[in-house]
């Protein structure tokens, strides 16, 4: 694999890792988004990867779930994701 593919690919795991992150400081009551990456980051890797695979799994399974109520449900996970987050 090239070093530019590598750089990528790094580059790609971080942000899924930040949002992983958010995620959970969003539904984590009393913990802030630094607790949770130094949290996360003291795991290891192939837990770091477990626990942002399945965040964003769940977020994927559960925008499949609002998209069968239709664009009003899709405009209701949104929503709910950004308040989240937020």
């Amino acid at each position: 694999m090239s070093a530019t593919v590598k750089h990528l690919l790094g580059k790609a795991g971080s942000l899924c890792r930040t949002c992983a992150a958010c995620v959970i400081a969003g539904v984590w009551p009393r913990r802030s988004l630094a607790d949770v990456e130094a949290r996360l980051a003291a795991c290891s890797s192939g837990q770091q990867a477990a626990i942002t695979g399945g965040v964003l799994f769940l977020l994927v399974l559960l925008g499949f779930f609002a998209a069968q109520f239709g664009w009003i449900g899709v405009l209701l996970y949104w929503m709910s994701i950004i308040l989240i987050i937020r």
